[in-house]
């Protein structure tokens, strides 16, 4: 999967949604907040994937 600044990202097995800051090659610059410190990181884009908003509501199956 390819990404770009700004997209929204999670890491796959789960955490904060970070920003893409930078992409080079296969590593990822993220950025986020933890406790309103700003917390940056690199990743291979294997572990990540893009933030979907209300992706995991509809996934558990919940219902009105």
């Amino acid at each position: 999967m390819e990404f770009e600044p700004g997209d929204v990202v999670k890491i796959k097995s789960g955490g904060e949604k970070m920003t893409v800051e930078s992409v080079d090659g296969s590593l990822v610059d993220c950025v986020w907040f933890d406790n309103k410190q700003v917390m940056r990181g690199t990743f291979d884009s294997i572990v990540l994937k893009k933030y979907e908003p209300g992706g995991l509501v509809a996934s558990r199956g919940y219902s009105s």
